[in-house]
């Protein structure tokens, strides 16, 4: 499983909201580099990094994103505010390893079966950030009548293959993930599912890879000191030991 550090920035700081309320807003560090730093230092597959002026139309954290992209030694997954076509392909060219789109991708989606045919479908994520099981968009300001389910499966149609999947009602509240959510969108063929949104314990994230999510992203919990990526690791690894050892035995000779 993918474990991905979270960090939004608003105003060149990280912050965590909830519920993507900009009014709930806590700032962390105003130095997101050395945030960074210390997830890479601490095993983070990769950052999660989301721009949160962009994606609410405020402005942009473009020189901090350039600096970190450039400076982190580590993997960076970008959302928040890439609209266009144009502007996710710049990303990806200056170095970002994953582009993530919601807004364009609900508004255009040959843009993104494009982007998907030019740099891969590791590089591309659709964001289905879902409200009553509605996704929303335009930093989760606006809701639409598509489904998450029929979102996936029109992407899939476009190549796309990695979903990350948020509970908005559920972001940043600790309050637990939407483990049936995970579980029915992780059974579809072809795709790989990535849960954010109210993850809290560590057990929460054996659960979810037992459910088939291929990654999770971890933010509150985090920077709260709920729980710690040792951890994580640590009850990763014994919950595959202990498959290992399940399976071992199924397969044995009955006698």
């Amino acid at each position: 499983m993918d474990i991905l550090a979270a960090l939004d920035l608003f105003m060149g700081k990280v912050v965590r909201l909830t519920r993507g309320q900009i009014a709930t807003a806590k700032v962390y560090s105003t130095d997101p580099m050395a945030v960074a730093e210390r997830w890479r230092e601490q095993g983070a597959d990769a950052l999660h990094l989301v721009d949160l002026d962009a994606a609410l139309g405020l402005g942009s954290n473009f020189s901090v994103i350039h600096q970190l992209v450039r400076g982190a030694k580590i993997p960076v997954q970008l959302g928040g505010g890439i609209r266009s076509e144009r502007a996710a392909r710049e990303w990806l060219e200056r170095g970002v390893a994953r582009v993530v789109l919601g807004t364009l991708a609900m508004r255009d989606p040959a843009s993104v079966g494009r982007l998907v045919e030019a740099f891969g479908p590791e590089r591309i994520v659709v964001a289905l950030d879902f409200s009553q099981r509605n996704v929303v968009t335009e930093g989760w300001t606006r809701p639409t009548s598509v489904t998450v389910e029929e979102a996936l499966s029109r992407f899939r149609d476009y190549g796309v293959q990695r979903f990350l999947v948020t509970a908005v009602e559920r972001d940043g509240t600790l309050s637990g993930p939407e483990f049936h959510v995970y579980a029915e969108l992780s059974a579809v063929p072809g795709v790989r599912i990535f849960a954010s949104g109210g993850i809290c314990r560590v057990a929460d994230i054996v659960e979810l890879q037992r459910a088939g999510v291929e990654g999770v992203v971890i933010g509150k919990a985090l920077y709260e000191g709920w729980v710690t990526l040792t951890e994580i690791r640590r009850a990763l690894i014994a919950e595959g030991q202990n498959g290992a050892l399940a399976s071992d035995a199924e397969s044995s000779p009955k006698v």
